[in-house]
């Protein structure tokens, strides 16, 4: 018999968590793309590339929601639990800002960002497998897989700039 406590997460906030990682690799990966540019020019393509991918999550979700309520609740539903994937922009974006403002080189305000936003996805990654009851090795399993992710997308960083 198995005498952990049971867990239950919810669908919705399953959704939120998913949302958040898939929004911390968006940025992520946008970010590491853009070395080049002027400040304006990345805020705008983060924000948007993030926006879009949102916007097709949500239209997606939404096809394929099994619920029987009417499409424009379901829409609704997936736009709301969705949302993080957007709001996890937020703070890579700041760092960047933030660190330009004070001088830092963009490259180096971008590395900093996509750091940011990985930290963001070990996190989030970790609480939502503790979230699920998985066992410790499994939460940490999950951290080390988010933090290899993480690693892999700096040092591809690194590597492009």
């Amino acid at each position: 018999m198995d005498d952990r406590p049971s867990r239950t997460l919810g669908h919705d906030a399953a959704e939120r968590i998913s949302a958040g990682c898939y929004g911390a690799l968006v940025s992520a990966s946008t970010l590491i793309g853009l070395g080049t540019t002027d400040l304006a020019l990345v805020i705008a393509v983060v924000a948007l590339t993030n926006v879009v991918y949102f916007a097709t999550h949500v239209f997606a979700y939404s096809l394929g929601d099994t619920s029987t309520d009417r499409p424009s609740r379901i829409f609704l539903h997936h736009l709301r639990v969705s949302a993080p994937m957007v709001s996890v922009t937020f703070l890579p974006l700041l760092v960047v800002v933030v660190l330009v403002a004070f001088g830092v080189s963009l490259p180096t305000a971008l590395l900093w960002g996509v750091g940011v936003a990985m930290a963001y996805l070990v996190v989030v990654a970790t609480a939502g497998a503790r979230l699920r009851g998985y066992s410790a090795l499994g939460v940490v399993l999950t951290a080390a897989g988010a933090a290899i992710v993480s690693a892999l997308l700096i040092s591809a960083k690194l590597m492009l700039h």
